[in-house]
């Protein structure tokens, strides 16, 4: 009887998204560590985020308990996953009221639950605390996040929050990345391909806009997308401080984002001049150039114009249809900005070509 509770003993434990808040969790079981269970799932899939564990509970049944967990939750569950669209915080007061209306699966101790790794007590200590907000969580923004990560076989690399204007996640790439952003205000979602001004290896901004100078290939880009009305190009001057890129009165380079429709070669070189001017041409434009900018929000008992360090940021976007199938109008984006995306990549690397 004792063996038989031992080979049941063991864990249900909730996963959140880390570095993100969103409602969003995978609840499993398993006999080992959670903590271990955790990286390995982090390990081998090819998609989906990174995870960290918010919540363990020990019983001696954890298969049972895993099995009502999941029938209690099923109108919360994404379609043949053990994903739910709810906080790790709801899910674990769901499994604890499970537990107390009950009387066959009781709580236990397992010795390793507390002799966890520096790296795990690392983890457990950037738990994400949860801010209260009123707005309204769609499961498709778990879908469609979760579908962009699977078409391209990446870890999604998340960025901003869902109580915030925006967020999304990346392919989290040091140079040219495929990226989804969900404006919350307007609930628009955007698939992206985008450079930022940032060192990496060498500049590769740099790369890209002085390749184009020299031998521009937008109008052959432009000619060959099968829709070039529905992409767009926006050129931005991001100004940096430490903690933070404020928004500036300059930020749009040219002006405003273009329809690649609209891009002819004099309007191309126009914003590709400006942006270079955001390099310091001192270091072969390797490097943020100072220049005066103008905050749109006055900061307290401060200057509106301020000298700051600039870059350049390149992102290219689509938009994607929020109704229907998700999965194939993602995909339809996907296909629509490949040559985008390889485009902006021969022209940072056109000594190696595409990076796959």
């Amino acid at each position: 009887m004792n063996e038989s509770n031992d080979n049941k003993n063991g864990y249900v434990y909730i996963l959140e998204v880390k570095d993100i808040d969103l409602p969003v969790c995978k609840i499993g079981m398993t006999s080992r560590c959670p903590h271990a269970r955790c990286s390995e799932i982090n390990k081998n899939s090819t998609g989906d985020f990174i995870w960290q564990v918010a919540h363990q509970i020990a019983v001696d049944d954890c298969q049972k308990l895993e099995s009502l967990v999941h029938k209690k939750l099923e109108p919360l569950r994404q379609k043949n996953r053990e994903f739910f669209n709810i906080y790790a915080e709801v899910a674990y007061n769901a499994i604890r009221s499970i537990l107390e209306n009950q009387s066959e699966i009781r709580e236990t101790i397992i010795e390793e639950a507390n002799n966890l790794s520096k790296a795990d007590k690392k983890t457990e200590k950037k738990k994400i605390k949860h801010k209260p907000s009123n707005r309204k969580f769609d499961p498709k923004y778990a879908e469609i996040l979760q579908s962009f990560t699977s078409l391209l076989g990446i870890k999604g690399r998340p960025f901003g929050q869902f109580s915030e204007p925006l967020f999304g996640v990346s392919d989290g790439n040091e140079g040219v990345q495929w990226n989804l952003v969900i404006l919350t205000n307007s609930e628009e979602i955007r698939l992206g391909v985008n450079l930022e001004g940032k060192a990496y290896s060498s500049w590769p901004i740099a790369s890209f806009i002085l390749s184009e100078l020299e031998k521009p290939n937008i109008e052959k880009l432009k000619t060959e997308s099968k829709y070039p009305e529905r992409i767009f190009i926006h050129f931005m001057r991001n100004a940096w401080q430490v903690t933070a890129r404020p928004a500036i009165v300059e930020g749009n380079i040219g002006g405003r984002e273009f329809p690649l429709s609209e891009v002819d070669s004099e309007r191309w070189n126009s914003i590709l001049m400006e942006a270079l001017d955001c390099l310091d041409e001192n270091r072969q434009y390797r490097g943020r150039k100072k220049q005066q900018v103008t905050f749109k929000n006055k900061p307290k008992n401060g200057e509106q114009t301020k000298i700051m360090e600039v870059s350049p940021h390149l992102t290219i976007w689509t938009s994607i249809n929020f109704s229907g199938d998700i999965e194939s109008n993602l995909k339809n984006g996907i296909e629509l900005l490949k040559p985008v995306h390889e485009w902006v990549t021969n022209g940072t690397y056109p000594q190696t070509g595409v990076i796959s």
